[in-house]
């Protein structure tokens, strides 16, 4: 009887060490646009064609906006990366209100716009140019008019219009 307590001590004990516990391992997450976030932006002059999307966040160029938390005084802005029509070169827009008084119609020296390349050699936007641009009451989405000059050349040489949104 003994004999046969030990073998199934034995038994239990191998089985046991035998036993591997599962480790978790991370899963790669994907990189993931902060949301649908879809547009409407007609680009004409140096850069020519329509932005329809965001494209997923990667290093440094991250898509973010100040959205509906902004609150009257603060800096509202909104900055997102995307494709201009079936191009895989990736352009950036910056939108910021320095003094935000809510939704409305902001125009020139009230808000600044920029358009920029992925690599920043391209640059558009300085204090001065004519901006129309409009904040529907989500404080997430509206129009924009903006005739834009080359940071390089000084000449206004790109026009940016149409429907922005940083929603998903």
């Amino acid at each position: 009887m003994l004999r046969a307590a030990g073998i199934v001590a034995l038994f239990v004990l191998l089985t046991a060490c035998g036993q591997q516990t599962a480790t978790a391992k991370p899963t790669p997450s994907l990189v993931a646009a902060q949301g649908t976030w879809t547009q409407n932006l007609n680009f004409t002059g140096d850069v020519t064609g329509l932005m329809k999307g965001i494209v997923p966040d990667s290093g440094t160029q991250t898509s973010e906006c100040t959205g509906s938390r902004s609150r009257v005084g603060d800096t509202w802005a909104a900055t997102f990366y995307g494709t201009v029509d079936s191009t895989e070169r990736v352009w950036g827009v910056v939108l910021v209100i320095k003094n935000f008084r809510g939704p409305g119609t902001y125009n020139n020296g009230d808000v600044s716009v920029e358009v920029h390349s992925a690599d920043l050699l391209q640059v558009w936007g300085v204090p001065g140019d004519k901006v129309a641009f409009v904040m529907d009451r989500s404080q997430q989405s509206g129009t924009i008019d903006a005739k834009m000059t080359n940071a390089t050349t000084g000449k206004p040489s790109l026009q940016l219009t149409g429907r922005w949104n940083c929603k998903g």
